[in-house]
Protein backbone atom coordinates (compact mmCIF):
# COMPACT_ATOMS: atom_id res chain seq x y z
CA UNK A 1 0.00 0.00 0.00
CA UNK A 2 2.66 2.22 0.94
CA UNK A 3 4.63 1.46 -2.20
CA UNK A 4 1.59 2.32 -4.11
CA UNK A 5 1.05 5.69 -2.65
CA UNK A 6 4.40 6.72 -3.20
CA UNK A 7 4.03 5.89 -7.08
CA UNK A 8 0.78 7.87 -6.83
CA UNK A 9 2.71 10.92 -5.38
CA UNK A 10 5.35 11.02 -8.34
CA UNK A 11 2.71 10.71 -10.68
CA UNK A 12 1.02 13.68 -8.87
CA UNK A 13 4.71 15.39 -9.40
CA UNK A 14 5.07 15.10 -12.97
CA UNK A 15 1.61 16.91 -13.74
CA UNK A 16 2.34 19.54 -11.18
CA UNK A 17 6.00 20.62 -12.91
CA UNK A 18 4.64 20.04 -16.33
CA UNK A 19 2.50 23.20 -15.45
CA UNK A 20 3.32 26.49 -17.25
CA UNK A 21 5.20 29.62 -15.61
CA UNK A 22 2.02 31.59 -14.34
CA UNK A 23 1.36 28.86 -12.36
CA UNK A 24 -0.12 30.80 -9.04
CA UNK A 25 1.72 30.18 -5.65
CA UNK A 26 0.43 27.35 -3.41
CA UNK A 27 -1.14 28.39 0.12
CA UNK A 28 1.00 28.27 2.96
CA UNK A 29 0.14 25.11 4.94
CA UNK A 30 1.77 22.31 7.27
CA UNK A 31 0.33 19.34 8.16
CA UNK A 32 0.83 15.66 8.53
CA UNK A 33 -1.70 13.05 7.41
CA UNK A 34 -1.42 9.47 9.30
CA UNK A 35 -2.91 6.18 8.14
CA UNK A 36 -2.85 2.46 9.86
CA UNK A 37 0.67 2.21 7.77
CA UNK A 38 2.01 5.26 6.48
CA UNK A 39 2.54 9.10 7.67
CA UNK A 40 2.81 12.22 5.16
CA UNK A 41 4.32 15.09 6.10
CA UNK A 42 3.00 17.93 3.90
CA UNK A 43 4.85 21.53 3.30
CA UNK A 44 3.35 23.86 0.92
CA UNK A 45 3.66 27.37 0.10
CA UNK A 46 5.34 29.87 -2.30
CA UNK A 47 8.35 27.68 -3.10
CA UNK A 48 5.75 24.49 -3.73
CA UNK A 49 4.92 21.78 -2.38
CA UNK A 50 6.90 18.87 -0.80
CA UNK A 51 5.77 15.74 0.27
CA UNK A 52 7.54 13.21 3.14
CA UNK A 53 6.01 9.93 2.57
CA UNK A 54 7.25 7.09 5.23
CA UNK A 55 5.65 3.90 6.44
CA UNK A 56 5.30 5.09 10.12
CA UNK A 57 2.21 4.07 12.21
CA UNK A 58 1.53 7.51 13.71
CA UNK A 59 -0.34 7.82 17.15
CA UNK A 60 -0.98 11.40 19.17
CA UNK A 61 -1.49 11.43 22.70
CA UNK A 62 -0.72 13.13 26.35
CA UNK A 63 0.53 16.02 23.60
CA UNK A 64 3.07 14.10 22.05
CA UNK A 65 3.62 12.72 19.02
CA UNK A 66 4.76 8.48 19.48
CA UNK A 67 5.24 5.59 16.80
CA UNK A 68 3.10 2.24 17.06
CA UNK A 69 5.84 -0.51 16.07
CA UNK A 70 5.69 -3.54 15.36
CA UNK A 71 8.80 -6.18 16.19
CA UNK A 72 9.58 -9.84 15.66
CA UNK A 73 9.59 -12.49 18.69
CA UNK A 74 11.31 -15.86 17.85
CA UNK A 75 11.19 -18.61 19.99
CA UNK A 76 12.06 -21.92 17.87
CA UNK A 77 14.02 -24.88 18.49
CA UNK A 78 15.41 -27.47 16.04
CA UNK A 79 12.25 -29.56 16.18
CA UNK A 80 9.61 -26.65 15.84
CA UNK A 81 9.17 -23.64 15.05
CA UNK A 82 7.64 -20.71 17.40
CA UNK A 83 7.38 -17.30 15.68
CA UNK A 84 5.58 -13.74 16.93
CA UNK A 85 4.97 -10.52 16.75
CA UNK A 86 5.02 -7.77 19.39
CA UNK A 87 3.81 -4.26 19.00
CA UNK A 88 5.59 -1.26 21.14
CA UNK A 89 5.35 2.37 20.83
CA UNK A 90 8.26 4.68 21.25
CA UNK A 91 7.96 8.78 22.42
CA UNK A 92 9.19 10.62 19.90
CA UNK A 93 10.63 13.33 22.18
CA UNK A 94 11.95 10.96 24.47
CA UNK A 95 12.99 8.51 22.82
CA UNK A 96 11.61 5.57 25.13
CA UNK A 97 9.99 2.64 24.03
CA UNK A 98 7.26 -0.02 26.13
CA UNK A 99 5.96 -2.76 24.69
CA UNK A 100 1.65 -2.78 24.79
CA UNK A 101 0.61 -6.17 22.79
CA UNK A 102 2.75 -9.29 23.52
CA UNK A 103 2.02 -12.64 21.37
CA UNK A 104 1.72 -14.56 24.87
CA UNK A 105 0.34 -17.81 22.71
CA UNK A 106 3.52 -17.75 20.85
CA UNK A 107 5.82 -17.09 24.26
CA UNK A 108 3.55 -19.81 26.52
CA UNK A 109 4.19 -22.49 23.71
CA UNK A 110 7.68 -22.02 23.20
CA UNK A 111 7.66 -22.66 26.94
CA UNK A 112 5.72 -25.97 27.14
CA UNK A 113 7.46 -27.68 24.01
CA UNK A 114 11.07 -26.69 26.02
CA UNK A 115 9.98 -28.03 29.40
CA UNK A 116 8.45 -31.51 27.34
CA UNK A 117 11.43 -31.77 25.29
CA UNK A 118 14.71 -30.91 27.01
CA UNK A 119 16.26 -32.11 24.63
CA UNK A 120 15.28 -29.87 21.93
CA UNK A 121 18.18 -26.82 20.72
CA UNK A 122 17.07 -23.33 20.85
CA UNK A 123 17.82 -21.81 17.05
CA UNK A 124 19.95 -18.60 17.68
CA UNK A 125 19.33 -15.59 14.97
CA UNK A 126 21.70 -17.18 12.43
CA UNK A 127 20.36 -20.44 12.66
CA UNK A 128 18.33 -21.93 9.73
CA UNK A 129 14.66 -22.45 10.12
CA UNK A 130 13.24 -26.13 10.07
CA UNK A 131 12.70 -27.30 7.07
CA UNK A 132 10.20 -29.80 8.60
CA UNK A 133 9.23 -29.33 12.25
CA UNK A 134 6.89 -31.04 14.55
CA UNK A 135 4.89 -28.01 15.52
CA UNK A 136 4.82 -24.91 12.97
CA UNK A 137 2.91 -22.21 15.15
CA UNK A 138 3.10 -18.81 14.07
CA UNK A 139 1.42 -15.38 14.94
CA UNK A 140 0.68 -11.43 12.73
CA UNK A 141 -0.25 -9.01 14.02
CA UNK A 142 -1.27 -5.70 12.31
CA UNK A 143 -2.51 -1.99 13.26
CA UNK A 144 -6.05 -1.68 11.62
CA UNK A 145 -6.74 1.88 13.24
CA UNK A 146 -5.01 4.12 15.39
CA UNK A 147 -7.59 6.45 17.73
CA UNK A 148 -6.12 9.12 20.19
CA UNK A 149 -4.66 6.73 23.02
CA UNK A 150 -5.89 3.46 21.47
CA UNK A 151 -5.13 1.30 18.83
CA UNK A 152 -7.06 -1.68 17.38
CA UNK A 153 -5.04 -4.55 16.49
CA UNK A 154 -5.61 -7.36 14.76
CA UNK A 155 -4.13 -10.68 15.48
CA UNK A 156 -3.51 -14.01 12.79
CA UNK A 157 -2.75 -17.29 14.61
CA UNK A 158 -1.77 -20.34 12.64
CA UNK A 159 -0.96 -23.67 14.58
CA UNK A 160 0.17 -26.83 12.78
CA UNK A 161 1.20 -29.80 14.80
CA UNK A 162 0.17 -33.82 14.62
CA UNK A 163 -3.08 -33.24 16.95
CA UNK A 164 -4.18 -30.84 13.88
CA UNK A 165 -4.42 -27.48 12.62
CA UNK A 166 -5.91 -24.29 13.87
CA UNK A 167 -6.10 -21.50 12.55
CA UNK A 168 -8.11 -18.04 14.05
CA UNK A 169 -8.51 -14.29 13.50
CA UNK A 170 -9.50 -12.22 16.37
CA UNK A 171 -9.21 -7.73 17.05
CA UNK A 172 -8.46 -6.22 20.15
CA UNK A 173 -7.91 -2.86 21.76
CA UNK A 174 -4.87 -1.67 23.59
CA UNK A 175 -4.45 1.95 25.56
CA UNK A 176 -1.11 2.97 24.49
CA UNK A 177 0.06 4.54 27.56
CA UNK A 178 -0.78 1.29 29.67
CA UNK A 179 -1.00 -1.75 27.26
CA UNK A 180 -3.95 -2.93 29.19
CA UNK A 181 -6.74 -4.09 27.10
CA UNK A 182 -9.92 -2.03 26.54
CA UNK A 183 -13.05 -2.23 25.04
CA UNK A 184 -14.37 -0.29 21.55
CA UNK A 185 -16.64 1.60 23.26
CA UNK A 186 -13.44 3.09 25.76
CA UNK A 187 -11.76 4.23 22.20
CA UNK A 188 -15.04 5.78 20.60
CA UNK A 189 -15.51 7.80 24.04
CA UNK A 190 -12.15 8.60 24.89
CA UNK A 191 -10.89 9.60 21.23
CA UNK A 192 -13.95 11.46 20.68
CA UNK A 193 -11.72 15.00 20.24
CA UNK A 194 -9.23 13.21 17.82
CA UNK A 195 -11.79 12.15 15.86
CA UNK A 196 -12.38 15.84 15.07
CA UNK A 197 -9.55 14.96 12.20
CA UNK A 198 -10.59 12.07 11.12
CA UNK A 199 -11.98 10.98 8.12
CA UNK A 200 -15.34 8.91 8.90
CA UNK A 201 -17.57 10.16 6.31
CA UNK A 202 -16.85 11.57 2.94
CA UNK A 203 -16.47 14.14 1.31
CA UNK A 204 -14.52 16.20 4.20
CA UNK A 205 -13.09 19.37 3.99
CA UNK A 206 -11.36 21.16 6.85
CA UNK A 207 -10.73 25.28 6.36
CA UNK A 208 -8.08 26.39 7.92
CA UNK A 209 -6.39 30.33 7.63
CA UNK A 210 -5.84 30.63 4.02
CA UNK A 211 -6.21 27.16 2.81
CA UNK A 212 -8.71 24.58 2.47
CA UNK A 213 -7.84 20.29 3.17
CA UNK A 214 -10.07 18.23 1.13
CA UNK A 215 -10.87 14.36 1.40
CA UNK A 216 -12.88 12.87 -1.15
CA UNK A 217 -13.23 8.81 -1.86
CA UNK A 218 -12.29 6.88 -4.57
CA UNK A 219 -13.92 4.53 -6.73
CA UNK A 220 -11.60 2.31 -5.13
CA UNK A 221 -12.54 2.51 -1.67
CA UNK A 222 -9.66 4.72 -0.93
CA UNK A 223 -9.76 8.77 0.12
CA UNK A 224 -7.72 11.18 -2.29
CA UNK A 225 -6.58 14.21 -0.11
CA UNK A 226 -6.24 18.37 -1.98
CA UNK A 227 -5.14 21.10 -1.49
CA UNK A 228 -7.37 24.41 -1.84
CA UNK A 229 -7.03 28.01 -1.69
CA UNK A 230 -8.95 30.84 -0.88
CA UNK A 231 -10.03 31.44 -4.71
CA UNK A 232 -10.62 27.28 -4.86
CA UNK A 233 -7.64 26.63 -7.33
CA UNK A 234 -6.51 23.14 -6.52
CA UNK A 235 -3.38 21.16 -6.04
CA UNK A 236 -3.97 16.86 -5.56
CA UNK A 237 -1.64 15.71 -3.24
CA UNK A 238 -2.21 11.64 -2.78
CA UNK A 239 -4.33 8.85 -2.08
CA UNK A 240 -4.45 7.09 0.88
CA UNK A 241 -6.48 4.11 2.62
CA UNK A 242 -9.55 4.71 4.78
CA UNK A 243 -9.77 6.76 7.60
CA UNK A 244 -6.59 8.93 7.59
CA UNK A 245 -5.99 11.51 10.20
CA UNK A 246 -4.97 14.99 10.18
CA UNK A 247 -2.50 16.75 12.42
CA UNK A 248 -2.05 20.42 12.10
CA UNK A 249 1.27 21.58 12.03
CA UNK A 250 1.17 25.27 11.23
CA UNK A 251 -1.96 26.64 13.61
CA UNK A 252 -0.64 26.38 16.22
CA UNK A 253 2.59 25.89 15.42
CA UNK A 254 4.49 22.94 16.90
CA UNK A 255 7.44 23.84 19.04
CA UNK A 256 11.07 22.74 18.69
CA UNK A 257 11.31 20.05 20.48
CA UNK A 258 7.81 18.11 19.23
CA UNK A 259 9.50 19.23 15.27
CA UNK A 260 12.87 17.93 16.19
CA UNK A 261 11.24 14.23 17.55
CA UNK A 262 9.70 14.24 13.93
CA UNK A 263 11.95 15.01 11.68
CA UNK A 264 14.16 12.28 13.72
CA UNK A 265 11.66 10.04 13.21
CA UNK A 266 10.91 10.39 9.51
CA UNK A 267 14.24 10.03 8.98
CA UNK A 268 15.08 6.88 11.20
CA UNK A 269 11.65 5.45 9.34
CA UNK A 270 12.45 6.45 5.65
CA UNK A 271 14.86 3.44 5.77
CA UNK A 272 11.87 0.82 6.58
CA UNK A 273 11.28 0.64 2.96
CA UNK A 274 12.84 0.93 -0.56
CA UNK A 275 9.96 2.45 -1.77
CA UNK A 276 9.92 6.45 -2.91
CA UNK A 277 9.94 8.68 0.11
CA UNK A 278 10.13 12.30 -1.34
CA UNK A 279 7.76 14.01 -3.91
CA UNK A 280 6.80 17.54 -4.66
CA UNK A 281 5.83 20.37 -7.15
CA UNK A 282 8.68 23.18 -7.02
CA UNK A 283 6.81 26.33 -8.37
CA UNK A 284 8.30 27.43 -11.83
CA UNK A 285 9.81 30.93 -10.67
CA UNK A 286 11.53 28.51 -7.90
CA UNK A 287 13.21 26.17 -10.25
CA UNK A 288 13.73 28.97 -12.50
CA UNK A 289 15.49 30.86 -9.58
CA UNK A 290 17.61 28.17 -8.64
CA UNK A 291 18.90 27.39 -11.91
CA UNK A 292 19.88 31.22 -11.76
CA UNK A 293 21.59 30.35 -8.95
CA UNK A 294 23.60 27.03 -10.36
CA UNK A 295 24.71 28.62 -13.14
CA UNK A 296 25.85 32.02 -11.00
CA UNK A 297 27.63 29.19 -8.76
Amino acid sequence: MFAAVAAAIVAATVVFTACSRRVPDPPDAEFLVATADSTFWVHSGAQGIRIQAVPMTLAHFGGRFHEVFIADVDRSFDDAVFTGERVYVRDLQSGDSSLVYDDTAIVMMAARHARSNPDAVPLSGDDDTPTDPQISASGETDVVEVRGAYALLEHRSAYEMPGGDQHDTVRTVVDLRTGAAATASAMARESKAEDSNVVRTLPRSWNRKGYTLHARGAADGSVSISLRDRTERAWPLFTVGDHPRVYWLDSPPIDDAARSALVRAFNSAASYDEAVKYAGYVHPSAKAARARTTRRA
